[in-house]
């Protein structure tokens, strides 16, 4: 306390003593003494700043005279002096005058070191040039990637490429493709609202992990920060084997290459291989040389799952149709391109079809828009129908106008059908024009007005019942119109963007769909009742019964169809004239073919067309006939002949008995008490490649494997695997190469624990180490196909089946079919062949000479457009005789898996990274990839939680 009362005494009576000083001062002295002590002090603060800058500059001089003295009396290194010292080997060029080999190919190294000059001119000359015009530093480079080109080829002329490609990665591509089988089988097992594309990968990786046993690589394929770091761990134990030891220690060379490598080839590269759409257009070009089946093109429209893709086909098929319309010219082009024109617009009808089944049925993996049952507010589901379904369906289209009327929306669907009637009033003109009853200037002048006047009745600003759509379209419209564009286009975005308003605006069909007309236009439509909604399309892989002729290629050319939507019994009415037609050979089989002429006459209208048809055809069908109707087994059918089944008499009593046959078929009274024949019949009679149906084909390969046994009085059902055995053993005799491939797909020991382990192992783990080495290829193979194709049907089916595919393989390859696979695989291997890769990859990226420049994305309808053909591609690509033996079903489902499965981007990585990790293990045997690469794995949640 004493301490704070001093402390604040002294501070009061510094102020004050302070300001009592101050005082006296002024008292004594004055201003002028105040102004007095100021000059002063100014006066002393620029003498001393005088006196310091006049002593710095003394000093500052006699620094310089004595750095100079320096100078002149010393002299200073230029460099470190190691580098001075050799500083003559910056400019050697003698190591670089020598070009090594990369290859040791005269063939491959002058391809290879034309595309490393072009990857130096491009990639970098741009930015070096700028820096430096020394060109060691160039070579220098060059002499890197050359060595380590060389390590990497000299590695790579060591592998054995035929166990890689023919076992390994074929046994890596169906390993995954059994995984997605189960994820999906295990997928579709939940409730229908809990089916997620996240499900089926997660699935995907439990299933593989059980595969592997201790890996996952679940992280690598869809977290991109664990799948950066995996890929630089790769990457710097490729650059430690691959780059010249000086070179990989410097480290900011390595450092800058692996980022190169990772940034601008391998995750691109990644990116690519694993796009959906990219894989999809890759097997369309690979594919290209496959003549497209038309019922194979028609099966994939009907099986298609995805409404997105059959709006874009739609949209595609309207553009091609509208350009057949616009260069009609008359004369036999205007034939053609009026039977191009029907065959098109049967195809739109078979899309459209199509798109109103989708609308009733919901699938977890079907990208579709919109939910396709509501609830009407009775409990009982309603049918959501797309609206372009409804604004192309007559009756349809009454109940929505009527709607419209009421709620404001009138002015829309006027213009929408004022468009519709124009487009056929100029299809009609452009008809007469091409007939010769107008002249060219009466149709434009025709044409014009009408637009004209559709202009100013819906789309000008002076408009009573103008619709609200974008200026901007309206200008277009208006240039194209001045232009003299292509007629039916004209109107076409308008009518494309009032379409897009009347399904978005919550006024009109969104509101439509929620009152009780359109319950009224369902019941119209007879949609509406429980027998629809369970009468769900043919999803179970039976082909269509309509074919296609595409033979021109600018549009789908149909045939008649042999399916009408109108019953066979009651008006419409069939005959049936079966002729022979000649002696037909394929191979070295002789058989006969028969001409079925098919007349269909509907009151006033009729139709006719050929089919051709050979016995065996005739024999598939009444055997399906008699399987699913059995009390039509009285109906004569001619037998099958073992010899002289092609003298002249014997065909003429054939041709005459199945006359008689396919007559009773068609017989009104007997369709009308078995109406499902009418299907079969129509499926028969359809002008395409008739396989029967699966129910059909399965009976047939039964009989034609068993009637040797049967002819002995075998007991089959008694004792099945006995009579396999039997009927395999003979089937096979002689050929054992090929029937041990056989037997390892389908005849190992089936105890009860190999039945359940087989599917968590990998597909090619049923080949034993004791194996033959030189069968081994076709095992691979034929395990493949009853992977992809066969693991849907019964063991029993399956068992069937692959000693037919033996018999088959037999005939067509014989027994050298191992061989031939070898023989393959090496001159794909080859020097030549690898010459001709390489130079395809400069040609590819320089076209000309020149770097190439980016691909734009593909639009998203050319893409889904894509979709549908490759599938109907990779369908025609089957063999014709393989898909006989299988069925319509099991082929149409194993090219869907196929095709489903390289429909997801993370899992097309998966198998990206599975081949990656397979070429390590065989090009760098020795480097323990095998314990390195588990290793990489082992971060993944479902490896630590195992």
């Amino acid at each position: 306390m004493n301490s704070e009362k001093t402390t604040t005494t002294f501070t009061g009576s510094w102020k004050l003593y302070a300001s009592l000083g101050a005082i006296l001062f002024v008292g004594t002295f004055g201003i002028h003494g105040i102004v007095l002590a100021f000059s002063c002090t100014i006066c002393f603060a620029i003498g001393f700043i005088v006196v310091v800058l006049k002593r710095s500059q003394e000093n500052v001089r006699l620094m310089k005279e004595e750095f100079a003295k320096v100078a002149e009396e010393h002299r200073f290194p230029h460099g470190i002096q190691d580098f001075v010292s050799n500083r003559e080997r910056f400019t050697d060029k003698s190591m670089y005058e020598q070009t090594h080999s990369m290859s040791k190919s005269s063939l491959v190294d002058p391809i290879l070191e034309e595309v490393l000059g072009l990857v130096m001119r491009d990639f970098m000359d741009t930015w070096y040039t700028e820096l430096s015009d020394d060109q060691l530093f160039k070579e220098s480079l060059k002499r890197t990637a050359r060595r380590s080109i060389s390590r990497l080829s000299h590695a790579m002329q060591k592998v054995d490429w035929v166990p890689l490609l023919t076992h390994d990665i074929m046994d890596d591509c169906a390993s995954h493709l059994r995984l997605y089988r189960k994820a999906k089988e295990r997928c579709l097992s939940r409730k229908e609202g809990e089916r997620t594309e996240e499900d089926l990968e997660s699935d995907f990786f439990d299933l593989e992990l059980e595969m592997e046993k201790t890996y996952c690589r679940d992280l690598v394929s869809t977290t991109p920060q664990y799948e950066n770091a995996y890929l630089h761990d790769i990457c710097d134990i490729l650059l430690y084997l691959l780059m010249p030891s000086e070179d990989f220690r410097s480290r900011p060379l390595r450092f800058i290459l692996r980022e190169i490598i990772i940034r601008k080839v391998i995750m691109p590269l990644l990116d690519q291989f694993s796009d959906p759409d990219y894989l999809n257009h890759i097997i369309v070009w690979l594919l290209s040389s496959v003549s497209l089946g038309t019922d194979d093109f028609i099966t994939m429209v009907e099986l298609s799952k995805s409404c997105h893709e059959l709006e874009a086909l739609l949209e595609a098929l309207q553009e091609e149709m509208c350009a057949i319309r616009g260069r009609d010219s008359g004369g036999e082009e205007a034939t053609i391109g009026k039977q191009q024109l029907g065959s098109l617009e049967h195809l739109e009808s078979i899309i459209k079809r199509r798109m109103t089944r989708l609308s009733t049925c919901s699938d977890y993996s079907s990208p579709r828009e919109g939910s396709i049952l509501k609830d009407d507010g009775s409990g009982s589901p309603l049918i959501q129908l797309p609206i372009v379904v409804v604004l192309t369906n007559s009756q349809a289209v009454r109940y929505f106008i009527e709607f419209l009327s009421a709620n404001g929306g009138q002015s829309y669907i006027d213009c929408y059908l004022a468009i519709e009637g124009f487009k056929v009033s100029v299809e009609h003109q452009l008809r007469g024009l091409s007939n010769g009853e107008t002249i060219d200037s009466e149709v434009y002048e025709t044409i014009k007005e009408a637009a004209v006047f559709m202009y100013h009745q819906y789309l000008s600003q002076e408009a009573v019942t103008r619709v609200c759509i974008d200026d901007a379209i309206i200008n277009k419209f208006l240039a194209t119109m001045r232009n003299d564009e292509s007629y039916d286009q004209w109107f076409e975005q308008i009518q494309n963007e009032i379409m897009n308003v009347l399904n978005t605006d919550e006024r009109f069909y969104p509101a439509f769909k929620k009152d009780s007309a359109y319950i009224d236009m369902l019941s119209s439509l007879g949609i509406l009742g429980e027998e629809y909604e369970s009468g769900t399309d043919e999803d179970n892989g039976s082909q269509s019964s309509r074919s296609v002729d595409m033979s021109h290629s600018s549009s789908f050319n149909f045939l008649p169809s042999s399916s009408s939507t109108h019953s066979l019994s009651g008006e419409p009415t069939m005959s049936i004239n079966v002729e022979t037609l000649g002696i037909g050979q394929q191979g070295k089989q002789t058989f006969a073919l028969y001409n079925v002429r098919v007349t269909k006459k509907n009151g006033t209208n009729s139709s006719s067309w050929n089919v051709i048809r050979r016995y065996s055809d005739f024999h598939t069908l009444h055997a399906l006939i008699v399987a699913k109707f059995p009390h039509l087994a009285s109906i004569s059918f001619p037998g099958k002949k073992t010899f002289n089944n092609l003298d002249q008499g014997f065909l003429e009593r054939r041709t005459l008995a199945l006359n008689h046959y396919m007559t009773a078929l068609v017989n009104p009274n007997v369709l009308k008490a078995t109406p499902e024949l009418e299907s079969v019949v129509l499926d028969f009679l359809s002008q395409k490649q008739y396989v029967g149906s699966r129910e059909g084909l399965h009976k047939k390969v039964m009989n034609a494997m068993f009637d040797g046994v049967k002819a002995f009085g075998s007991a089959v059902t008694a004792v099945p695997d006995l009579a396999l055995n039997q009927v395999f053993d003979g089937v096979t005799k002689g050929v054992n190469g090929l029937n041990r491939a056989a037997n390892q797909v389908l005849m190992k020991n089936s105890n009860s624990n190999r039945s359940l382990n087989e599917d968590s192992d990998r597909v090619a783990a049923q080949i034993s180490d004791q194996d033959s080495a030189d069968n081994i290829p076709l095992r691979v193979l034929m395990l493949f196909v009853d992977e992809v194709f066969m693991r849907g049907e019964t063991q029993f089916f399956r068992r069937q089946l692959t000693a037919v595919m033996r018999q088959f393989v037999n005939a067509t390859l014989g027994s050298s079919i191992n061989r031939k696979i070898v023989d393959l695989v090496e001159w794909l291997t080859s020097e030549e062949q690898v010459a001709q890769y390489v130079l395809a990859f400069r040609n590819s990226m320089w076209p000309g000479g020149q770097l190439g420049p980016e691909v734009p994305e593909r639009p998203r309808g050319i893409a889904m457009v894509t979709r549908i053909f490759a599938r109907a591609m990779m369908l025609s690509a089957l063999p014709e005789q393989l898909r006989m033996l299988m069925g319509a079903t099991t082929t149409n489902n194993g090219v869907l898996t196929v095709f489903e499965a390289l429909q997801n981007r993370r899992l097309n990585r998966r198998l990206l990274y599975v081949l990656l990790e397979r070429l390590l293990l065989t090009v760098f045997p020795e480097n323990r990839f095998d314990r390195i690469l588990p290793q990489l794995h082992k971060k993944s949640p479902r490896v630590m939680m195992s």
